[in-house]
């Protein structure tokens, strides 16, 4: 293990002369920062850039300020690179209370400063699901601890720190697949720090971290203050100044574009861990899919589970905080095969009584059958035809009948199918129009890409304003996958990973955050439809061109093609207009 080295190498030669060239130029307008031995750049939390240690923020804002809008009930992040001017050993990053109007103070609890670790993943990394040749260094985990994650740039390896009674050992967690023995990563060995740890800052390296803001119901508004103060030898060396802008606005759970009356289902296919509930990993990972817009989930369980199991999953589900209308997640199994063979008499009268089975589980549980049964995936047109009788006994039992795959579902069952993930991509318009106009369905995707990229643009783009656009009523994509950490570990795809297992819970990922964000996107994307209907139906002229407007806006944007980051301030200022005029004209 001589080769391990817990840091990445400062770039080579020439390109760090021109990196240093470049934060050289920058000193020069700020003298005041002449002698310190780092400095920093603010960069944008959510970009399609890779954020390596030899290369220059193109992007960044020198010695800026870290600014964060958020509105109540969001977690919004804000992220910045060090570029130490002398190599720095075991330094500490501090984050203070923000200080806010009227005495308001928004505690550092309310803050999560996470450091982003490059490690090695596969050829396509950053920008596809399916799997190439070699591992390349990709920007990626957000972790306390960065020496959880070993990395060893001469072996182009990685390495897991698991904690045993013995003491630590390194794991090789990036074998080829065919030499890939397998990494229990629930192990409680395997587990991130709860705090950020000290870092390492080598000498002519940027180092990125992401610090996220947790703006709770009921913060008062206005503008906080405070700092992310560097620590190195016992003084302080930096002080990064932390602005976070509260609005004066809770966001509303997402609705659909097309009909604000329909809630916007978000889930994802196989999120739900596969855990037991007494594991130390499974309420923490719960938690963390709710913090990160997960709303229909779980709990994985039914009529045959026993029933102590069922209640601690059904419990779980409830304090994590998903929705339950509609519950996702139930199952039925697949009925006969997969051609036109009509369905036998005892075929259908076991299946409804599995459907009355369900029915009675979620009336004890949840008190409603609002609940989607999935009765199979990818299915034939046949076999859509010749199991309609059964999904009329779901229905009978007041349930919805959940199917993924291809846009013959509409030919043969579209009256009939209430929740459908579809084969293909968020942007395609025609793909959800004819379920839209029969009007019950929630549409989703879940391919175009499946879930895999590393690049939190990309995905946020994908799972948030693409979609809502098209007019999708759903997300759903698939998968997310519980590993494996290693990249290299599958054949055709790589593993559809957005956040990764440990022993305590999840490790957040770029990726993890760009969903988040997404997800927020339509929020704020709701909040601006519900003031402009409002403002429309107000019979106050100037309110409703203002409304207008909105949705004329709205109808020009280009989902595959705007500027998200320009988008969502641009939201944020037209709720505020709407908001003024309200008040103006009352």
């Amino acid at each position: 293990m001589a080769g391990i080295i817990g840091l990445l190498p400062p770039p080579a030669a020439a390109a760090e002369s021109a990196v240093s060239a470049r934060v050289a130029a920058d000193l020069k307008a700020r003298p005041d920062l002449a002698a310190a031995p780092v400095v920093w750049y603010a960069v944008p939390a959510m970009s399609d850039l890779m954020r390596l240690p030899g290369v220059y923020p193109a992007d960044g804002q020198f010695a800026a300020d870290l600014r964060i809008v958020a509105a109540q009930d969001e977690y919004e992040p804000a992220s910045f690179l060090l570029y130490p001017l002398k190599s720095l050993d075991k330094a500490e990053l501090k984050v203070s209370d923000l200080k806010g109007p009227a005495g308001a103070v928004l505690s550092r609890e309310s803050l999560d400063l996470k450091v982003v670790k490059v490690w090695y993943q596969n050829g396509n990394g950053w920008f596809s699901y399916f799997s190439d040749v070699g591992l390349k260094l990709v920007p990626e985990l957000l972790l306390n601890d960065e020496t959880l994650i070993t990395v060893d740039t001469a072996r182009q390896a990685n390495y897991a720190r698991v904690n045993e009674p013995g003491g630590s050992r390194q794991v090789w967690i990036s074998p080829p697949r065919r030499l890939d023995t397998g990494f229990d990563a629930f192990s409680p060995a395997f587990a991130d720090a709860r705090t950020l740890q000290p870092v390492a800052l080598p000498a002519g390296a940027f180092k990125q971290f992401m610090l996220t803001a947790h703006v709770a119901r009921g913060v008062k508004p206005g503008v906080y203050r405070g700092q992310v103060e560097l620590v190195a030898g016992g003084k302080a060396v930096a002080s990064i100044p932390v602005a976070l802008r509260v609005l004066p606005f809770e966001l509303p759970l997402p609705a659909t574009r097309f009909d604000l009356s329909r809630n916007f289902i978000v889930s994802l296919m196989g999120a739900w861990p596969k855990l037991s509930p007494d594991h130390p990993a499974f309420l923490p990972t719960l938690k963390n899919l709710r913090r990160h817009n997960i709303l229909h989930l779980g709990p994985n369980c039914g009529p045959d589970t026993p029933k102590d199991e069922a209640k601690k999953r059904v419990a779980a589900m409830k304090e994590a905080g998903f929705e339950t209308h509609p519950i996702l997640g139930g199952s039925l199994p697949w009925l006969g095969e997969h051609d036109g063979t009509p369905l036998t008499f005892d075929e259908l009268m076991g299946f409804k009584r599995s459907a009355v089975s369900w029915k009675k589980f979620y009336m004890e549980h949840f008190g409603h059958t609002d609940a989607a049964l999935g009765l199979g995936d990818e299915q034939g047109a046949s076999w859509v035809a010749k199991t309609r009788p059964a999904w009329r006994l779901v229905h009978e039992q007041g349930m919805k009948v959940d199917l993924a795959g291809h846009s013959h579902y509409f030919y043969k069952g579209g009256y009939m199918l209430d929740i459908y993930p579809a084969a293909g991509s968020p942007e395609e318009l025609e793909k959800p129009r004819p379920w839209n106009e029969v009007g019950f369905t929630a549409v989703g995707f879940y391919a175009s890409q499946h879930n895999g990229s590393e690049n939190p643009s990309f995905v946020r783009r994908q799972h948030g304003l693409l979609g809502y656009l098209s007019n999708y009523s759903m997300v759903d994509n698939y998968e997310f996958a519980y590993g494996p950490w290693n990249d290299l570990a599958n054949d055709l795809y790589k593993p559809m990973v957005l956040a990764y297992p440990t022993g305590q819970g999840l490790v957040d990922t770029l990726a993890w955050e760009g969903f988040r964000e997404g997800i927020d996107d339509i929020r704020y994307a709701t909040r601006l439809h519900l003031l402009a209907q409002e403002a429309i139906q107000s019979g106050k002229l100037d309110r409703i061109y203002a409304g207008r407007k909105v949705l004329q806006w709205f109808a020009l944007m280009k989902g595959a093609e705007v500027d998200l980051n320009a988008v969502r301030a641009e939201m944020v200022e037209k709720i505020l207009n709407l908001m003024t005029l309200s008040e103006t004209v009352r």
